[in-house]
């Protein structure tokens, strides 16, 4: 399969040679990860026989956990596609080794658990070097490898208060900071994580050393917001909610349209005001009466009708759509965002594309989110080189199966 006419291509070979260990969990490091499997290089997700990563499990098809839960928690399947599955219980003197001869062979490695975790599992620095001294290693911690918070658990909410983004969303007559309804931290640090290894790459192939990347996700989520940090900083006042309005846009607001969908609306100047004016009938002077004057137009026709209408005249306009609506929408179907991806043990479902065209390279449909275990014969038997009776070994110490334990 090819890129479709127009649209965006599926996964490449850009980085096909490239192997990735991967000892992540939730988001962040499995998002990374992800994207360097789209973008071809072969990634192995290691996981241990009782602590699978959690995001198997919840979100399922249909609300329908089936018999099989952990293969079909749909937040699992997003971010582990076109990856394969490894389990070893590296806790073990036996699957550690077996752990460390795996990074021997690969690339990079990188996880993002807290700084106690990995250490707990025998992989400092020192060790996982003598392992492999050409290896990559990106360490993605909530909180970064000093510091009193350290070993603090970091989740959404928590990384968005911790660097200010909930004290400034919601509405100014509510106190209660809302969080975002994405996790913003997850994937802003997974992305910053793929720039940090292609840097890495780079400097390695030009005979420099891999060295030790450590990426705090916390610190990559506080990049993004300069302005009320300045402001803070500028001022000595920290901003605080504004709702849609913002203070240096001369309008923006959502309004409800005739067929109770929603209209975005941004006017970013206000020598764009006279061409909203234009549309609506209101009076360009006086922004509070302009808004009504919106409000009444946009209440009078369908929300579509209304962003094409504000788009015509040059007015930053869309309607906000439903991720139903999104997917079943013209403009994505025509871009070709969203595909089907197959898996053996449910329907189809259809995920979004790496966002990247590449023009001219050989591309491919993306693969499932591997099993749990089920690729543990190829890391084992082709990669390490392990006997049949070897492997059935591990099998009976429970170093490694193809089915969680659940405790």
């Amino acid at each position: 399969m090819g890129s479709r006419p127009g649209g965006r291509t599926m996964r490449t070979d850009a980085l096909a040679g490239l192997r990735v260990i991967e000892l992540g969990a939730f988001w962040a490091g499995p998002y990374c990860a992800r994207m360097l499997a789209d973008l071809g290089a072969e990634v192995i997700k290691v996981e241990a026989v009782r602590r699978p990563d959690m995001v198997r499990f919840g979100l399922y098809p249909d609300a329908d956990p089936g018999e099989v839960p952990w293969e079909r928690g749909a937040h699992y399947q997003k971010f582990s596609r076109n990856k394969k599955s490894c389990v070893i219980d590296i806790s073990q003197p036996r699957g550690h080794e077996l752990f460390l001869r795996l990074l021997a062979i690969s690339d990079v490695f990188l996880e993002n658990n807290t700084p106690r975790v990995r250490l707990n599992l025998g992989l400092d620095d020192d060790t996982v070097r003598k392992a492999n001294p050409k290896l990559i290693t990106l360490s993605m911690p909530g909180f970064g490898l000093d510091g009193p918070y350290r070993d603090y658990l970091a989740y959404g909410i928590t990384i968005e208060g911790f660097v200010g983004l909930t004290s400034v969303t919601g509405y100014p007559d509510d106190p209660e900071p809302i969080r975002s309804a994405v996790p913003y931290g997850d994937p802003v640090a997974g992305m910053y994580g793929v720039i940090a290894i292609l840097a890495a790459l780079r400097r390695v192939r030009a005979g420099g050393d891999p060295g030790f990347i450590e990426l705090a996700q916390n610190e990559t989520l506080a990049t993004l917001m300069p302005d009320i940090f300045l402001q803070a900083q500028a001022t000595g006042v920290s901003p605080t909610p504004t709702g849609n309005q913002t203070p240096d846009v001369a309008l923006q607001q959502a309004f409800v349209a005739s067929d109770g969908e929603w209209v975005a609306i941004t006017v970013p100047e206000p020598a764009g005001l006279p061409a909203l004016a234009s549309v609506v009938g209101g009076p360009a002077a006086n922004v509070d009466e302009l808004r009504a004057a919106t409000a009444a137009w946009c209440a009078a026709r369908p929300a579509a009708v209304a962003a094409d209408a504000l788009q015509g005249a040059g007015i930053g306009a869309a309607p906000v759509l439903s991720p139903r609506q999104l997917m079943e929408h013209e403009q994505v179907n025509a871009m070709g965002i969203y595909e089907p991806v197959s898996h053996p043990l449910y329907r189809d479902f259809r995920y979004s594309r790496m966002p990247l065209r590449f023009p001219g390279a050989h591309t491919e449909g993306d693969r499932h989110a591997p099993l749990f275990g089920e690729h543990n014969d190829y890391v084992f038997r082709d990669l390490l080189g392990l006997t049949e009776p070897e492997i059935a070994e591990l099998h009976a110490l429970n170093i490694t199966s193809t089915q969680p334990e659940l405790l």
